[in-house]
């Protein structure tokens, strides 16, 4: 049901009350969506933007880069804490605007990850082999 998120927060109450499948759903099942809608009616629009980049990322994958990346590279990334996770994903952000040529470069260059430890370095190598990152946050820096 990601297409209710995009309707404002009266149209998708009225929808909910209205509609006989979703009346349907187990109490616990509509408690859920109705919190996840109220998680997203409380996002400024760059955190939606992220998020539906990470998701039209994710539908770009094979189930086999899917199945890796939930199952693996989500775990490792949210292990780090924030601060090393922004430096993970700010080296990924900077890879996307090169050529593959100039990310392969990159990612042999040592100067290309200062600071970041061999399996942080590792974590932007799997990351970079999964695609374009989501849209950057506005008021973050895109500095590493």
């Amino acid at each position: 049901m990601d297409w209710l998120r995009e309707m404002r927060p009266e149209e998708q109450e009225r929808f909910m009350h209205n509609n006989e499948r979703f009346q349907s759903l187990p109490p616990q099942r509509q408690a859920q969506i109705r919190q996840n809608l109220a998680k997203w009616n409380q996002m400024t629009p760059e955190q939606k933007d992220r998020i539906r980049g990470t998701e039209q990322m994710f539908e770009q994958m094979s189930p086999e880069q899917r199945e890796r990346f939930r199952d693996e590279i989500i775990p490792k990334l949210a292990q780090l804490p924030p601060e090393r996770r922004q430096r993970v994903i700010g080296h990924w952000r900077r890879l996307q605007g090169m050529t593959p040529e100039e990310q392969q470069a990159a990612l042999r260059d040592p100067r290309f990850m200062p600071g970041l430890s061999p399996d942080e370095q590792a974590l932007v190598r799997d990351l970079n082999s999964m695609g374009a990152p989501p849209p950057q946050e506005p008021s973050r820096s895109s500095a590493p």
